[in-house]
């Protein structure tokens, strides 16, 4: 849950509220349609629940994986903005040594 300022306008805090429900609806419709598929298939009562464990397992990774590739790709990022600027001073350095 995101921390709610109290500078918030009503229509700023509805939105949040909103926002949250909607976040938390996807969640459990995720999981209800993850019940109703593990359903479909004839197995053991203990089969279904560790298909529906695994699911949630496999979920979280996925989610775990795309926080740390989000991550990756903005230090990659800042990485090659910060090589192009040395680059830059480089070549500025290196026109500077000719003249």
């Amino acid at each position: 849950m995101r921390e709610i300022k109290s500078d918030y306008t009503e229509s700023e805090y509805k939105i949040l509220e909103l926002s949250d429900a909607i976040v938390e609806l996807d969640a459990e419709i995720v999981y209800l349609k993850d019940i109703i598929g593990s359903q479909k298939w004839e197995a053991t009562e203990f089969e279904k629940d560790y298909i529906l464990y695994l699911v949630k397992e496999l979920r979280n990774t996925i989610q775990i994986l795309e926080i740390d590739n989000e991550a990756l790709r903005n230090s990659r990022d800042m990485f090659q903005n910060r090589n192009a600027e040395l680059l830059k001073t480089i070549s500025g350095l290196k026109r500077k040594l000719k003249a």
